[in-house]
Order: structure tokens, then C-alpha cells, then sequence
């Protein structure tokens, strides 16, 4: 059966590889003109009006191995590579591709994600959950930025609001209330009754994964604790049982997640509801009456003044209790050649590929 969309599956070799064909039935769509919003991002408006899709045929390979892409795609067998992170020395110098890759005639685009990561904090520890100043104290006594450019190789971009990049009402020019300081952060902890870490039981710390990379991570957040006095115990966990921790509540202190469903407020804040408390994704058990009220105005409301407005008075209601500790977004630093026309990247629409084209 042939389906609508500008593509059908022609073969599929499982953990292999993907071939689309183009659809001869699809008649949907005609390149943007130039006042659309997509044309304008692109240098080539010769294509507006033109009926889509322009190639056809799309191969896809599914590669394990980010040193197998990397000399698949240098070899020219791929046309179109996310970067893989360990892969980022070898093409990218300052934030822009090295002189050696862009002579082969490759181009860099670096798109933002709705992927975005921050430290959790149960809300129901006795300890953790009822100790707003310990929590500031742990806020204070982590290096984001050195997280970022370990575990990252930069590609992360340095999370300054609940909010990601791509979020309407988002403000590049928010500062999160904390920032690596380690004085500070004891501190807090002489303000929390325990200084220098006295009197405080180890916390543990899950971890995502039973990676050498989890592992890795869990040590870097326990050696930044240390330096504190706040002693940490992190816990390994295949991913399975990690979900399974944090839907039965038994989570403590982790590392926490979301990929926007839709870029809307809305999606990041329902995550600190009671509506969405676990086995929802609401795992801190995070409540706070007026946040509650503004949500529930907030979720009706249309972008602009008077949303934006509102997403910033709870947003420093999460900066006021700290539930979370914000860390980074994720970023995709994808190379391809110049060859291939039209190409733009985004998080959450999958469509693009109807508008490519190949240059002859």
C-alpha cells in the first residue's frame, strides 16, 4: 500500500540500514515561495514552487560506531552526519569548523534541541526535600560548565532558565540564580545547620546507566560534593531500573531529563504539577500552591505579553525553592556536504527531507 507522505519504505535490513523511495501518488506539496519562512532560510529560491519532493531516493544508515560514521562520512558514503561528541576535536576549533574539513566542502549547521538536563531532588527526603538552603548549597557546589565541557566536549550550551532555547517567551538574558561557587555553597550549608558538612548521611546519587560515561559522571558530581562536606554515594542503574526507581519513588538525588513534546511552556512546567506526580513525570513530588494557581491560568493562555510574563514569575518560583538544579541543552552539531541543498535541521519536525535537493 502506498501511503500520503512524500516518501515509502522500499527496504529495511534491521541494524543496518533504511531505504525511502519517492512517492509517484504524492501531489501535496510545492516548495515554499520566498515571504515563506523556510524559503527565506535558504539561498536557493529557485526551487519555490516547484513540486516536492525534489530526490529520489534516501538512503539511511544505522551506525553503532561513532569512528565508523566518521570515516563513513569523511569517505563520502554519508552525505549528512550529527556529530558524534567524541568526534568534535577533530572538526570543530572555537565553535567553527576547522579550515582542513571545510576544503572538503562541508558545511556546519549547529541547531538547538528541546533537550535539556538539570539535578533532581526528591521532595518527599526528609533531609533533601525539606532543606531549601542544603539544596542551595549543592546548587552552588557544581560546576556546570566544567560538566558541560567534560562529558559534552562543549556541544552543550550552558542552561540559563527552566525554559530551553525554542520556547516561546524563552529569555537568552535570564541568569539562574546560582552559579559555581564553592565558598558559597558552604555557606549554605552552615545556613542549612550543617557546616561543613557535619551531621549530613551520605545521599545517593542514581546514575541513568551502567556505562563507563555513567559511571564517570556520577564520580564528578560526588568529587564535587566532597570538596563541600556533602558526602555522595552514586548508584549505578540499567535504564529500566532507573525508570522504575523513579516511578515507585525511591529516587533520592539524580540527574534528570526532558525532550519537549511541543515547544510550549506549558510542557516544561506541567513536569512540577501535582497532576503529574510519579508515576507521572512530575518525580521530585515537587508542589507549591501558588505555582499550582499560575499553571492553571498559565495553560489557557495564547503567546504573548501576559504568558511571557507569567512564565518568568514561576519560573522564579522554581529559582526560589529549587527543585531542580539546571545544568545544560543539548545541541546538535550536524556537518554535511555542499552538495545537498535546502537542508534544515529542528528538534521536532521530521519533515525536511521533502525539500532536499542534489546539486549536479
Amino acid at each position: 500500500l502506498i501511503g500520503t507522505g512524500p516518501f515509502i519504505l522500499k527496504k529495511w535490513l534491521r541494524l543496518s540500514s533504511l531505504t525511502l523511495e519517492k512517492n509517484p501518488a504524492y501531489n501535496h506539496d510545492v516548495y515554499p515561495s520566498e515571504g515563506d519562512r523556510y524559503a527565506h532560510a535558504h539561498s536557493h529560491l529557485k526551487d519555490a514552487g516547484r513540486k516536492l519532493p525534489f530526490i529520489d531516493k534516501i538512503n539511511f544508515s544505522i551506525i553503532k560506531e561513532g569512528q565508523t560514521q566518521w570515516f563513513n562520512f569523511l569517505s563520502g558514503k554519508i552525505d549528512i552526519l550529527t556529530l558524534p561528541k567524541d568526534k568534535y576535536d577533530l572538526a570543530i576549533n572555537g565553535g567553527r569548523l576547522k579550515d582542513d574539513i571545510r576544503k572538503k566542502n562541508i558545511k556546519l549547521q549547529i541547531s538547538p534541541t528541546l533537550t535539556y538536563w538539570w539535578l533532581s531532588f526528591s521532595m518527599e527526603d526528609p533531609i533533601l526535600g525539606k532543606n531549601v538552603n542544603l539544596r542551595k548549597a549543592i546548587a552552588y557546589a557544581f560546576d556546570s560548565e566544567k560538566f558541560i565541557s567534560r562529558f559534552t566536549n562543549n556541544i552543550g550550551q550552558k542552561a540559563n532558565s527552566i525554559f530551553p532555547p525554542g520556547t516561546p517567551g524563552y529569555n537568552p538574558s535570564r541568569k539562574l540564580p546560582y552559579e559555581y561557587n564553592p565558598e558559597k555553597a558552604k555557606e549554605y550549608l552552615v545556613k542549612a545547620g550543617y557546616p561543613n558538612g557535619k551531621g549530613l548521611p551520605t545521599f545517593n546519587f542514581d546514575v541513568r546507566g551502567i556505562s563507563t560515561l555513567n559511571r564517570q559522571q556520577g564520580d564528578f558530581l560526588k568529587q564535587q560534593m566532597q570538596q563541600v562536606g556533602i558526602k555522595v554515594n552514586f548508584v549505578t542503574n540499567t535504564f529500566p531500573e532507573f525508570l522504575r526507581k523513579s516511578e515507585q519513588r525511591k529516587l533520592q538525588f539524580w540527574q534528570d531529563g526532558w525532550s519537549m513534546d511541543y515547544p510550549d511552556a506549558e510542557n516544561t512546567l506541567q513536569l512540577l504539577t501535582k497532576n503529574s506526580f510519579s508515576p507521572g513525570p512530575n518525580s521530585t513530588m515537587y508542589s507549591n500552591p501558588e505555582f499550582e494557581r499560575l499553571y492553571n491560568k498559565l495553560k489557557y493562555l495564547k503567546n504573548g505579553p501576559e504568558k511571557f510574563k507569567m512564565m518568568a514569575k514561576m519560573e522564579d518560583i522554581i529559582f526560589k525553592d529549587v527543585p531542580w538544579v539546571m545544568q545544560y541543552y543539548t545541541r546538535n552539531y550536524i556537518l554535511y556536504y555542499d552538495h545537498v541543498l535546502n537542508y534544515r535541521d529542528s528538534d521536532i519536525i521530521n519533515n525536511h527531507f521533502k525539500y532536499l535537493r542534489i546539486k549536479k
